[in-house]
C-alpha cells in the first residue's frame, strides 16, 4: 500500500511540473507594463474536445469566466507587474496594455499515463491580434476546472512574455 501511495505521489508531483514551470518563469519576467484583460463572452460556447486514449471519470464543466478571472489573479501574484481583469472593453490610458481574450478551442490529448490540455487563445489588442496556445500537462487524476485554469495561466504568461520581449 505504501508503494502505491508513493508512486501516486510521484505521478501527481510530475503532473504539476508544467504549472510549476509557468509559475517560476512568470516570477522571472522583468517588464514595466501594466496588463488589463477582458473576457470575451463568446468563449462560453466552447466545449472540451477529446483526442487520444479514452479518459475515465467525469468532472463538472467549469465556469469559464470565473476560471479566466482566477487565472489572471493567480498570475498577478506570481509576477512583479500589475495584471488585472476588467469588465470594460476600452481603457482610457495608452500606457497600459489591454487585451480582450477569447477561448477558441479546448483540447484534451490523453495518453497512457498523462494528458495535455491545450487551450487556443486569441488576444485582441487595439492594432493587433495574437494567437497562442496555453498548455497544462497532467498525470493520472485531473479536473476540467483545475486543468483549464492552469492552461489559461500558461497562455497569459506566453502573451505577457511575448509583449515584454518586444
Amino acid at each position: 500500500m505504501k508503494k502505491i501511495i508513493a508512486i501516486a505521489s510521484i505521478f501527481l508531483t510530475l503532473g504539476c511540473a508544467s504549472h510549476k514551470k509557468t509559475n517560476k518563469l512568470a516570477a522571472e519576467i522583468d517588464c514595466d507594463r501594466s496588463f488589463f484583460f477582458a473576457y470575451d463572452e463568446r468563449s462560453d460556447f466552447e466545449k472540451f474536445k477529446y483526442e487520444g486514449l479514452p479518459t475515465f471519470g467525469d468532472s463538472k464543466f467549469p465556469d469559464f469566466r470565473q476560471t479566466f478571472i482566477k487565472s489572471i489573479n493567480e498570475l498577478d501574484k506570481d509576477t512583479e507587474m500589475p495584471l488585472k481583469f476588467v469588465n470594460s472593453n476600452v481603457l482610457p490610458s495608452n500606457s497600459m496594455t489591454f487585451a480582450k481574450v477569447r477561448i477558441e478551442d479546448i483540447r484534451l490529448v490523453a495518453g497512457i499515463s498523462s494528458a495535455i490540455l491545450e487551450v487556443d487563445l486569441l488576444y485582441q489588442m487595439e492594432n493587433s491580434k495574437i494567437y497562442l496556445t496555453g498548455k497544462n500537462k497532467m498525470n493520472m487524476g485531473f479536473t476540467k476546472k483545475g486543468s483549464l485554469y492552469k492552461a489559461l495561466k500558461n497562455g497569459h504568461y506566453l502573451f505577457i512574455s511575448s509583449i515584454c520581449s518586444q
